[in-house]
């Protein structure tokens, strides 16, 4: 393969990229109508965040196309003013046979008007509209799956749980990409992010294959862990909408949700499920089975409205998700961030189940920590509250573990985040 471009002279956003949210799902979509639509299909390969948002190229990195892509909630033309200027030039910079704006809100100009005052852009159709909400794009790649399956003899598939499973699995191609991105970047003679965006190509020819698995075989523990990761972006997403609407936020705390973000997406699945339990220490965690992700996996609001709220509000932490993401206080003390997102009212509860969690799943952050940091709970210490109910008699050596457990943990406190960042500096 011959180079014609130098990866380095192309400013990517890898290091901070979140685009199998939004992005990844966008890029999914057009991928897959163009395994519906065009016959070359199997000839290119999906670029992520290099020459644009994504480009799909040929064999040498020539671009095809390019693709922007802004997940923004403002309607206003002068919002995308610049990125449309942006995308004009980077079509002079790398000649293809089109650029593509995607927007998830209707601009206040029509297609034509905006055509008018830039001629060289497409805005994206998305089957008749030219905008995509996040809430809508999963089922918009649904369809162009399972237009996939009729139209490849493979229609015995199609169905709500298997189409599902594809999209998930297909999705899991570019979350791959970008976590092989970043571990490249961090090996010995690594790749840069730059030079990693614009090398890791993913061939079409790996989209087809995932489309003409049995899709049964894809529902299993790693399909579960996947999903989790996946809502966990979507979560993530969220909030950084939410904050963004409640006011400026800075591109020194985008880049550090970001990073956390990255930490949680090049978890193993060991990892990953010792991660969430480390933050919902009051909760049972189980990931095996779509009963248990859905009944006993992270929800929107705990993950939001206590974790990464956290997470946005204090300096970001020397430690690392997975290991030991801790802060040290005024106070000498360690703290740990939670998604313990419960009112005063549960307090009792709250201390009893990660009473209860300590002994029977044996979670690692109390011992960590003297702080746990919560939404909105205060507490001096969980065996306090729980009126000494948590100690145990007649000592035996098989209990003895448990025993020296409860010791290690018993005088761990809960402490909302308002308290937390006065400690915290």
């Amino acid at each position: 393969m011959k180079q014609l471009i130098d990866p380095n002279d192309i400013h990517t956003a890898a290091a901070t990229w979140s685009g199998f949210i939004y992005q990844g799902k966008v890029a999914l979509y057009h991928v897959l109508k163009l395994l519906n639509t065009d016959a070359n299909a199997l000839d290119y390969s999906l670029q992520l965040d290099s020459l644009e948002d994504f480009a799909i190229v040929d064999a040498d990195i020539n671009p095809i196309t390019l693709h922007q892509v802004k997940a923004m909630k403002s309607n206003l033309y002068s919002a995308y003013k610049d990125a449309f200027d942006k995308l004009e030039q980077r079509l002079i910079t790398f000649p293809c046979n089109g650029a593509y704006f995607h927007v998830s809100t209707q601009n206040e100009k029509t297609d034509a008007q905006i055509k008018a005052i830039h001629p060289t852009i497409n805005i994206y159709n998305y089957g008749g509209s030219s905008f995509c909400q996040l809430k809508d794009i999963n089922s918009l790649c649904e369809e162009q799956i399972a237009l996939y399956l009729n139209n490849n003899q493979l229609a015995h598939y199609n169905n709500v749980e298997n189409i599902s499973a594809l999209r998930n699995g297909l999705e899991s191609l570019i979350c791959s990409q970008i976590i092989e991105i970043h571990a490249n970047n961090h090996t010995c003679n690594g790749l840069t992010i730059s030079e990693g965006a614009y090398y890791f190509i993913i061939p079409l020819e790996n989209f087809k294959d995932k489309l003409v698995s049995d899709p049964t075989t894809i529902l299993n523990k790693d399909y579960f862990l996947f999903l989790t990761k996946n809502i966990i972006n979507h979560y993530y997403l969220e909030f950084c909408h939410d904050i963004e609407e409640e006011g400026e936020v800075t591109e020194a705390e985008k880049t550090k949700l970001a990073n956390y973000l990255i930490q949680i997406n090049g978890l193993d699945d060991k990892s990953l499920v010792k991660f969430i339990q480390s933050i919902l220490p009051h909760r049972e965690v189980k990931l095996n089975s779509i009963l248990d992700f859905k009944n006993n996996n992270i929800d929107s609001e705990e993950f939001r409205d206590a974790f990464l709220q956290a997470l946005h509000q204090l300096v970001e932490s020397k430690g690392k998700i997975g290991n030991n993401l801790t802060w040290i206080g005024n106070d000498r003390l360690t703290y740990t961030a939670t998604a313990i997102n419960s009112s005063n009212a549960r307090i009792k509860s709250v201390c009893r189940k990660i009473y209860d969690n300590i002994n029977e799943v044996d979670i690692e952050v109390p011992y960590e920590s003297d702080k746990l940091i919560t939404s909105s709970i205060e507490v001096e210490s969980i065996e306090k509250v729980l009126n000494h109910q948590t100690q145990v008699e007649d000592v035996d050596e098989e209990n003895i573990n448990n025993v020296n457990n409860v010791t290690k943990w018993s005088n761990v406190s809960l402490t909302t985040l308002e308290n937390a960042k006065k400690q915290i500096k």
